[in-house]
């Protein structure tokens, strides 16, 4: 009574749902989203007196110096030896100052800045039940009882 007819058409139409089955998954492909950095904070590298005398000799300002210390800081405190030095090469009361009272910091590899999402409110586990649902009766339909017997 309610044969399925076994023309060319119905079968054509079955090999054409197994087929979109298996490019499903390769479609979910791009909907996956990537965070790209949109800048970058620069890396910490504390200076040491031996590099501030050779950015001195390079002739780089006082203010410049001052700029890159108040960022990366010192690798270490400097002594009277290392002043004397820094004064040989050229440096400033004023900097001298600055790199006697510098603190000490630590290296630190550049970091990303990443924007803030525009739906930071949305729990990432919201659409997990919904699309799970989704998918297992996508799955259940397919592949159950009415496999290849589409009545649409």
């Amino acid at each position: 009574m309610n044969e399925i007819p076994s023309s060319s058409w119905g079968l054509s139409r079955m090999k054409m749902m197994k087929r979109l089955m298996y490019l499903a998954p390769l479609l979910l492909v791009g909907c996956v989203f990537y965070d790209r950095p949109i800048g970058w904070i620069p890396a910490r590298d504390p200076l040491t007196p031996e590099r501030i005398v050779e950015m001195k000799r390079a002739g780089r300002s006082d203010s410049e110096i001052r700029r890159v210390l108040d960022f990366h800081g010192l690798a270490y405190k400097v002594n009277a030896d290392d002043l004397i030095a820094i004064k040989a090469a050229g440096a400033g009361d004023a900097l001298l100052t600055a790199i006697a009272t510098a603190p000490v910091k630590k290296p630190e590899e550049a970091k990303p800045i990443y924007e803030q999402s525009r739906q930071s409110h949305v729990d990432p586990g919201f659409w997990a039940v919904p699309l799970g649902f989704a998918v297992g009766v996508g799955f259940g339909y397919a592949w159950g009882p009415y496999w290849g017997h589409c009545h649409w």
